[in-house]
């Protein structure tokens, strides 16, 4: 039996299909065969009760006890999505808590702010142009567009549309203060390396629609879950950088919308996407994620030795092999672009399609 591996897509030109999905049954807005734009709404329920709960005094950088001097909105008080509830001001600029929804300043509980909504409708925007092929029941639609898609290694689980910018030249860039200026308000920045907490709540507060880094510290990927800020990580942890085939696409798509989904569910095998809309070519055919492993197939090296590497498969080991620590485990040699052949673990390796 052949057997398959993990896969990774990057793919310049491909037929995309994206469900766009509600977490419950409502209704559907659009129509099959209907262009829509990335805003458009395509399906709407009505809201759960649930509060929005924001952890100011993470953001803020602060005690808990602390937080009373730095709330901008008193308790009781009606706010819209986007109203400051919270801020301090930062050696990088003024930080801010910012509210998700319409809603009631409802109340302050061990440093969290709880906001309770007001809105009686969750209206599921589509995120990607493209076009409505199917209905998912009365939950949403499959989208189809066409152009350039990107799996990645792991997401905040944050959803995010905007102009893709390349903010330095090189795959293992580190991003700075310097980066982050005005200009990049509504855009959706690209950068090799991305370490520091603080950069992250700079680049939320000056309106960045989405971050994408090649790599970033395990600090960095515990704070954005608690952001709206989506952040996808193209490679893995630490400060390897992102690796040539995607930073070279992206860098090919400067200046292009770009949708990113967040999703990160390691037993469903669903990764994180970044979808590049463009004009569809003829013959394209929808994307096959399973791929098996065979000598001469790209692949991209994981783990904490030539992480991000990109080479290829130039044998495949029938039987185990010891590894430096002592265990026996199934692997492959991976010539690198450099002329070097290293054997790597199959588990430390991603198959690109």
């Amino acid at each position: 039996m052949q057997e398959f591996y993990r896969s990774i897509v990057i793919r310049e030109q491909t037929k995309i299909r994206r469900p766009r999905v509600l977490p419950k049954g409502g209704e559907v807005v659009v129509r099959v065969g209907q262009e829509v734009s990335p805003i458009q709404v395509v399906a709407r329920t009505t809201m759960a009760t649930d509060f929005a709960i924001m952890s100011a005094v993470e953001k803020l950088g602060i005690a808990p006890e602390e937080l009373g001097e730095y709330l901008r909105v008193e308790k009781g008080a009606a706010v819209e999505a986007g109203t400051v509830l919270a801020s301090r001001k930062r050696l990088l600029g003024e930080r801010q808590v910012v509210s998700p929804v319409d809603g009631i300043f409802f109340d302050v509980v061990n440093g969290r702010i709880a906001i309770q909504p007001t809105s009686d409708w969750l209206e599921l925007r589509a995120l990607v142009a493209g076009r409505i092929v199917s209905y998912v029941s009365n939950r949403g639609v499959m989208i189809e567009t066409s152009g350039s898609l990107i799996q990645a290694a792991w997401g905040s689980g944050r959803e995010g549309v905007g102009q893709l910018k390349i903010v330095a030249n090189a795959p293992g860039a580190v991003l700075s203060p310097e980066h982050l200026n005005m200009d990049v308000t509504g855009q959706v920045l690209a950068i090799g390396v991305l370490n520091n907490v603080e950069l992250f709540h700079r680049a939320e507060d000056l309106g960045v629609r989405g971050l994408i880094v090649g790599s970033a510290s395990a600090e960095l990927c515990r704070a954005s879950q608690d952001s709206p800020l989506p952040l996808i990580v193209t490679d893995g942890g630490g400060g390897s950088g992102m690796c040539a085939p995607i930073f070279q696409l992206l860098q090919q798509a400067d200046g292009r919308s770009v949708s990113l989904f967040g999703d990160y569910n390691v037993e469903a095998g669903q990764r994180p996407e970044i979808i590049l809309p463009q004009a569809a070519a003829l013959g394209l055919d929808a994307v096959t994620v399973k791929k098996a492993l065979a000598p001469g197939q790209l692949v991209r090296i994981l783990g904490k030795t030539k992480t991000a590497q990109v080479g290829t498969v130039k044998h495949i080991y029938n039987r185990l092999q010891q590894t430096a620590v002592g265990m026996k485990v199934p692997g492959v040699d991976v010539e690198l672009p450099d002329g070097q052949t290293v054997f790597v673990p199959t588990a430390n390796l991603d198959v690109i399609a």
